[in-house]
């Protein structure tokens, strides 16, 4: 991950994305275990492929438009984003004229923990 100009790490934490969702469409390219890192400008996931790091999504805070936290034993954290402010380094993924939002469902330890953060930087209840 390589932070811009004025950008701090605040949390880094290994995840599994359990879906990666849009116009009921899965994107399983993005889906799977990872490392996910939350700046002070972005949350980015990166997963290592013959020891480089892809990005496979990267978006500022802004575009999230809902945190939550489901289920009961297995808790994920689920975040609404804005489809057309997400990137990524994937081959064949872009998402820069698409319309609507994806919806991506992270198990992580402590979801609590991240998903507040989350709110925090996004300014999401």
């Amino acid at each position: 991950m390589i932070l811009k100009s004025g950008e701090e790490k605040r949390r880094e934490e290994k995840v599994i994305v359990k879906e990666f969702r849009w116009l009921e469409r899965d994107e399983r390219s993005l889906e799977g275990e990872g490392n996910l890192f939350l700046t002070t400008q972005r949350l980015i996931l990166e997963r290592s492929s013959k020891g480089k790091a892809i990005t496979l999504f990267e978006f500022p805070f802004e575009a999230i438009d809902q945190v939550r936290i489901e289920g009961f034993i297995n808790k994920v954290v689920l975040l609404r984003v804005v489809l057309n402010r997400i990137s990524s380094k994937v081959e064949g993924i872009d998402f820069s004229n698409k319309e609507g939002v994806a919806y991506i469902k992270i198990k992580v330890d402590g979801p609590k923990g991240l998903a507040k953060e989350i709110r925090i930087r996004s300014r999401k209840k």
